[in-house]
């Protein structure tokens, strides 16, 4: 006799994943992809840096592998350059993109803090995965932490 499935009544979550490659490294992108998976259905993918900076290349390899975009910056270095780009674009897409439920991103760096807070304010889940070294203020700002 086959068992019956029940059916679920959880709803898949719409997932948005912004990742700041200049701030964690290819070696993390299962455990990114895998923590995103965990929370709800992709919807979108991200990931940040720079187009000639050597740290972040590998980044472009990997959002081709797994489907997301690669957004790269033009230009030197600039001071929080691809913080603010990201922050920018949570920006639009709460604001254009009503059905998705829950934000990740994927960053050590406590200059999130004030993102995390404004999507929390109106109502979004915030899932921050981070490193161990990441800030405890960026840690204590989001619905949850999940150390890869």
């Amino acid at each position: 006799m086959a068992k019956q499935m029940r059916k679920s009544n959880h709803k898949k979550l719409n997932t948005e994943l912004l990742i700041d490659g200049e701030n964690i490294g290819t070696k993390k992108t299962d455990a990114i992809m895998n923590a995103v998976e965990s929370q709800g259905k992709l919807y979108e993918g991200k990931v940040y840096g720079r187009q000639k900076d050597v740290h972040t290349r590998g980044w472009s390899d990997k959002a081709r592998e797994y489907g997301i975009k690669d957004i790269r910056m033009f230009g030197g270095p600039g001071k929080d350059k691809i913080d603010n780009k990201i922050k920018k674009d949570a920006r639009r897409l709460i604001n254009q993109h009503k059905n998705v439920d829950i934000v990740c991103i994927a960053t050590n760096d406590g200059g999130y803090v004030d993102i995390v807070k404004e999507l929390r304010s109106i109502g979004k889940r915030v899932v921050v995965i981070g490193e161990r070294q990441a800030s405890a203020l960026l840690r204590e700002s989001c619905n949850q932490f999940v150390e890869i």
